[in-house]
């Protein structure tokens, strides 16, 4: 029989061993104010799209009371096109689970999983720029309405059970990122992405 005592020290024990599991793959709160945010991607003018070739102007730092910095995306037509920034690409790797925490507040806003894989011609090399890669996949999205106070949103990887379709997309993708992207004027803070291991999780 095991005692209360040792139930809770059980229970401590695998607590502890879950968490040196996860992994922090990024950890966001902006506070250093750095413009482009430390971590992220802005600018898309390589992309020739004309939504986004101005897009770096869109993203700024900003302050709000009690939270300290905070990044504001303030797409240059309300409506149309929007404004976006993403992580830098991390490797995907098959039997872990993606997790993602972030605040957001105006939009509406949409963040997704973006699944990448090298762009014709292109050199595989350790440190990608996001230009040297094609997306190939987008995880399920968190779609917030437009909001006047700050919105915990959350999200995972795979998140949902993946169809044929994904799976055969998700072979390729050798890099993926966290996408934040706003309609309207927003602002995002305290992003984290984490991994945890997952056997069932495989592609």
């Amino acid at each position: 029989m095991i005692k209360p005592f040792s139930h809770a020290l059980l229970a401590a024990a695998s607590l502890s061993i879950a968490t040196a599991q996860e992994t922090t793959l990024v950890n966001s709160n902006f506070d250093d104010a750095a413009n482009p945010p430390t971590g992220w991607i802005t600018d898309y003018e390589w992309s020739g799209n004309s939504y986004y070739v101005a897009n770096k102007a869109a993203i700024s730092n900003g302050t709000e009371a009690g939270r300290g910095s905070v990044v504001q995306l303030k797409p240059p037509k309300p409506d149309d096109g929007g404004a976006k920034m993403e992580t830098i690409p991390f490797v995907l790797e098959p039997g872990f689970r993606y997790k993602c925490t972030l605040d957001v507040k105006g939009g509406p806003s949409r963040v997704y999983f973006a699944g990448y894989r090298w762009a014709p011609g292109v050199r595989p090399i350790d440190q990608p720029a996001i230009s040297d890669l094609r997306m190939i996949y987008k995880s399920k999205a968190a779609n917030t309405p437009a909001a006047g106070d700050w919105t915990k949103v959350t999200l995972e990887f795979p998140g949902v059970a993946l169809s044929p379709d994904a799976l055969k997309h998700l072979k390729q993708v050798r890099f993926m990122t966290l996408y934040v992207w706003f309609m309207n004027t927003g602002s995002v803070d305290n992003i984290v992405v984490t991994k945890t291991p997952d056997p069932s999780v495989q592609f």
